[in-house]
């Protein structure tokens, strides 16, 4: 990170709800239906979404990274399409913000994100790239339909076989099946598709189905090692972080899961409560980056510190953060937490 982009991150961050409020007053002049078109609270939510787009703007600053910028962009189209928001408010939107950060920000610090506004302002003209991950027909969205209709007992029935008759190990269930599947369920709730107490409904079914395969899955000898996992506050995505506190439990560890949403200040005394050799730390979106950051910097336990989740770069990244490791995903988390402590 350049000393210019760290000023501007600092500057960005500490005044986003002032320039989110100019960019909004900005917007609301420019789009002579907003205050029809958002009703009376309009004003405010798009004020809000305009400071969370500051923070992740931040964010991608300190970790010299401008596609964490691109992705929360991605992110926000898909979302706000998807609910009726017309593509040219979003346009004009960024274009707002690009304007009041031109004529808020010093001339150095606005260099340090221009380019990155730009390419959102582009990113924003384009349509959704879908992934390939989740295929019709595969064992993923066979156990979403089941979660999708509320079959819990079904969906568990449906987990239990595939292990008794071999079609899957522990690991494939995990990785091939319970989280592509989970993270449909979250993508047909961005775009409107699952209403709130749906998608809690399949995400519940999705981790009950997980964790009744211990039923029939061998009781591992302890390794004497421990992990304390939880993510940081204003995260709430805790399907990963169950599905790796069962990986790690099935090769031997003892896990405390502390889930989504786990104050900072409270992390490392509690695993130090629970006596763990280990500490895994989630920071899925970049937004929430900085809660990371401060996390590991304000810490002085030696308890080492694995991270994962979009809000880290890379391993680099996560080592200048104050991290003793980066895992990208579960099987990665699995090898390097061994190794973290010697195993």
């Amino acid at each position: 990170m350049t000393r210019a982009a760290a000023f501007t991150a600092e500057i960005v961050r500490s005044s986003r709800r002032g320039l989110a409020g100019l960019a909004t007053a900005l917007l609301f002049e420019r789009v002579a239906e907003a205050p029809e078109r958002y009703g009376e609270e309009g004003f405010e939510t798009w004020r809000k979404t305009i400071a969370a787009r500051l923070e992740a703007l931040a964010s991608a600053l300190e970790a010299g990274d401008g596609t964490m910028f691109e992705d929360d962009v991605k992110w926000f189209r898909s979302i706000s399409l998807s609910r009726g928001i017309p593509r040219e408010d979003l346009i004009n939107a960024y274009e707002c913000l690009a304007e009041t950060l031109r004529g808020q920000l010093p001339e150095e610090a606005f260099g340090s994100v221009e380019e990155l506004m730009r390419d959102a302002r582009i990113s924003l003209e384009h349509d959704e790239e879908h992934s390939a991950e989740f295929v019709a027909g595969s064992d993923a969205s066979k156990l979403f339909d089941l979660a999708l209709l509320g079959d819990l007992g079904g969906a568990r029935r449906f987990m239990l076989n595939g292990i008794k008759e071999g079609r899957f190990d522990l690991e494939g269930a995990v990785v091939g099946i319970v989280l592509p599947a989970a993270r449909e369920a979250g993508r047909r709730w961005h775009l409107g598709e699952l209403g709130v107490a749906t998608e809690h409904v399949i995400t519940s079914t999705l981790r009950s189905a997980l964790f009744s395969l211990t039923a029939i899955l061998d009781t591992p000898a302890p390794n004497g090692k421990a992990c304390f996992i939880a993510a940081v506050p204003g995260d709430a995505h805790d399907t990963g972080l169950a599905a790796l506190a069962l990986l790690l439990e099935n090769r031997g560890w003892r896990v405390a899961l502390a889930g989504a949403d786990t104050p900072i200040e409270e992390i490392d005394i509690t695993a130090e409560g629970y006596e763990c050799d280990l500490i895994a730390v989630s920071a899925t979106l970049t937004s929430q980056r900085y809660a990371l950051s401060s996390y590991l910097a304000r810490r002085t336990s030696k308890c080492p510190v694995l991270v994962g989740g979009a809000a880290v770069r890379d391993a680099e990244d996560a080592l200048r953060l104050g991290a003793a490791g980066f895992a990208r995903n579960l099987v990665e988390g699995i090898k390097c937490a061994e190794e973290l402590v010697g195993l």
